[in-house]
């Protein structure tokens, strides 16, 4: 026979859930404040930034390298109503300087790799681009917050000059997305953003020279056990006229992939340019 008293007691709390998060959404809905227009706003950057990274990748050889160069950025966003989507791509590229040789090194000096990278510079290029789709859950019309998430692709590449040796990563990933806005005046903006990924799909082969093709690959899907990393910006915004307007800021990324061999990555950049607000 049917348990009638347990089913109604276990649908019962059930609805009871279901009422309560009713409440509190309609409770988070109305702290939000007023609801925006539904004119939608278009902006489109473009600027240049100086960044300063270091990273460490042990499928080439257990080192730590820094470089510090000039990247090129194209940004931009599109509100209307709840919603706030943008866009950021970034590009540098330079030279890491050659590494004296190490006498401790001399027993292995056959290793292809190990003399190659000791007797030539290398060269480091990034390539990243972000789609985020945002939407409004907190704050007032001056101080808005946003929740979403992110669509991510990055690219790696390292090359030892004068060789046919390289390595890369390239990977896309899925990321949860915040966005916080305080409108100071009709003037003045901070903007500030976040991304952690949470699910995504990378390429790494152990490395590529004379002897292996760069399509033997280590290929895996990629999650939190073996790929965590934080991407964050922040952005001032001063308005010259209702077109054009000036920005300065700060970005960051950490991350840390394991496979087949550990990589970490850290930079820091700053950046100004111009937009256009239509």
């Amino acid at each position: 026979m049917y348990n009638v008293q347990g089913m109604q007691k276990k649908y019962g709390s059930l609805t009871g859930k279901l009422f309560l998060i009713l409440i509190f959404a309609f409770i988070y809905s109305e702290q939000a404040g007023a609801q925006p227009s539904e004119k939608t706003t278009y902006r489109i950057g473009t600027g240049l930034g100086y960044t300063f990274a270091g990273y460490r990748d042990e499928t080439d050889l257990p080192l730590n390298k820094y470089i510090d160069t000039f990247t090129f950025l194209i940004d931009g966003n599109i509100e209307k109503s709840n919603f706030f989507h943008s866009f950021n791509f970034g590009y540098f590229s330079g030279t890491i300087a050659a590494i004296p040789a190490d006498p401790l090194l001399d027993e292995v000096h056959d290793d292809y790799r190990l003399f190659t990278y000791y007797q030539k510079e290398s060269t480091f290029t990034r390539v990243y681009f972000q789609y985020a789709l945002d939407y409004r859950l907190w704050g007032s019309d001056t101080f808005p917050g946003y929740l979403g998430g992110s669509f991510r692709g990055d690219l790696y590449t390292s090359h030892l000059v004068q060789t046919n040796y390289f390595n890369l990563t390239a990977l896309v990933s899925h990321s949860i997305h915040a966005s916080q806005k305080w409108i100071i005046n009709k003037e003045n903006m901070l903007v500030y953003s976040m991304g952690f990924p949470l699910l995504g799909y990378a390429a790494r082969p152990p490395y590529a020279a004379l002897y292996n093709s760069p399509w033997d690959t280590d290929n895996r899907i990629i999650s939190l056990h073996n790929y965590q990393a934080v991407f964050g910006d922040f952005k001032y915004h001063h308005s010259i006229n209702t077109l054009l307007s000036l920005n300065f800021g700060f970005g960051f990324e950490l991350s840390r992939i394991s496979f087949p061999e550990p990589r970490k990555d850290a930079a820091f950049r700053l950046n100004t340019g111009i937009a256009f607000t239509f």
